[in-house]
């Protein structure tokens, strides 16, 4: 078996099946497509899969769709400190705010509209 990160798509597709336990029937039944439609994403007989599919096929197979679809993982950007959108002076403020009471916090909106 090719190492996961050169398996094409179809073959991702049937990998990450096997390793669910599921049958192509099963596949089918529960995403309310033919045996036959999933033999065919398996097989690369068929050029497109819809989207509600692919992101159903997914889900049951408890699978990143993005590494079902390009073999790579969902790696987040790491936020930087110059985007933060607030400055060390608004994050204090903003500390202060929140051990106010409720009803405080409440008052003090209301003060900071009318400004």
């Amino acid at each position: 078996m090719a190492s996961l990160s050169s398996q094409s798509f179809t073959e991702r597709i049937r990998a990450a099946r096997l390793q669910a336990g599921l049958s192509q029937a099963d596949v089918a039944k529960a995403l309310h497509v033919s045996a036959s439609a999933v033999n065919q994403w398996e097989l690369g007989f068929s050029k497109n899969i819809k989207l509600e599919h692919f992101f159903a096929l997914a889900k049951l197979l408890r699978q990143d769709p993005q590494w079902l679809a390009t073999g790579t993982a969902f790696t987040p950007l790491r936020q930087s400190h110059t985007t933060d959108p607030l400055t060390p002076e608004e994050k204090a403020i903003l500390h202060q705010i929140r051990r106010l009471p409720h009803m405080t916090r409440k008052g003090l909106l209301q003060f900071l509209r009318i400004l």
